[in-house]
């Protein structure tokens, strides 16, 4: 990281996910209530509770190393003008990176696990521990990544159309039953195809790493700064003596889905980012000319 940008990070808002134990008891109402279900999903309560004390000490060191930091639950995002920040640090796993993210698209982001243990975080550079060093170190171990980001247009056939937030990780398209076959042209540099499949994934090298490695049962990530991303057709159902052309295949400017079923596009596995894909809908997925800097540690 340079010199200037070092000095440019002096406001800094820390973005905290709620743990598991603290969503839990409060869903199910009373402790006694949560320990019960706890038991007879596999006697989960004590390891709940204690993946639950270890970020709350995550917590705790961040605002050690950032003393006059801001720090707040993600659901205060929405009542913030993030763009005063410098940095904003994502404390949590992978799924709340990309929802922080989501806000933070014009700021530094800088993705933190709040407990490694229990946590792999293929997208989050750092460690609490590493913060520190790094801030203690003046930021020189560090580098800015500036990672690819999908732009989904939908046009309905009501003539309505919309542009949904934008794509990070990984953007999965299905039929709203899980149980129904996923059904629409994709269309892409002068093919299209009618397919019928269990749903497709469109995924950048953040998502590399993700869904689309199960479905492949192999090593398929590549580079998150690469400038496109990848389609890939899960389940597709195959057609005698045929073959498909936009199984799995390479995005560096755009391509078209027509729905043909009542689905659905989730943007990044996200409860709050699902948008519906009726019959005759059209979507078009784009690389978008913007990048996600994303603060990384230098390796090596």
């Amino acid at each position: 990281m340079s010199a200037e940008m070092r000095k440019k990070i002096e406001s800094v808002l820390v973005v905290i996910k709620r743990t598991k134990y603290e969503l839990d008891l409060e869903g199910y109402g009373s402790l006694d209530e949560f320990k019960r279900i706890a038991e007879i999903q596999n006697d989960s309560f004590s390891r709940i509770y204690n993946s639950h004390l270890r970020q709350l000490q995550s917590r705790e060191e961040l605002k050690r190393t950032f003393p006059n930091g801001n720090f707040i639950f993600r659901e205060e995002l929405e009542n913030i003008d993030i763009s005063v920040y410098d940095l904003v640090i994502a404390l949590g796993g992978d799924n709340h990176f990309t929802y922080v993210a989501h806000h933070a698209l014009d700021n530094l982001v800088l993705g933190c696990n709040s407990d490694p243990e229990t946590s792999v975080g293929a997208l989050l550079s750092f460690h609490t521990s590493d913060i520190s060093n790094a801030v203690s170190r003046n930021w020189e171990n560090i580098k800015i990544e500036e990672w690819p980001r999908i732009n989904v247009r939908i046009e309905y056939p009501d003539g309505k159309a919309i542009e949904t937030f934008q794509g990070i990780s990984e953007i999965s398209i299905r039929n709203n039953s899980p149980d129904l076959t996923s059904r629409f042209l994709i269309s892409h540099e002068q093919v299209t195809e009618e397919q019928k499949c269990s749903g497709l994934l469109v995924y950048t090298g953040a998502g590399s790493t993700g869904w689309v490695m199960s479905c492949e049962n192999k090593d398929v990530s590549f580079d998150k700064q690469e400038p496109y991303f990848k389609v890939y057709c899960r389940e597709l159902r195959k057609k005698e003596s045929f073959q498909y052309k936009l199984d799995h295949f390479t995005v560096r400017n755009s391509f078209r889905l027509i729905s043909e079923m009542r689905g659905g596009i989730s943007i990044d596995s996200l409860a709050e980012r699902i948008y519906d894909f009726p019959p005759g809908a059209k979507a078009d997925f784009s690389v978008s000319p913007e990048r996600l800097r994303v603060v990384v540690q230098k390796h090596g």
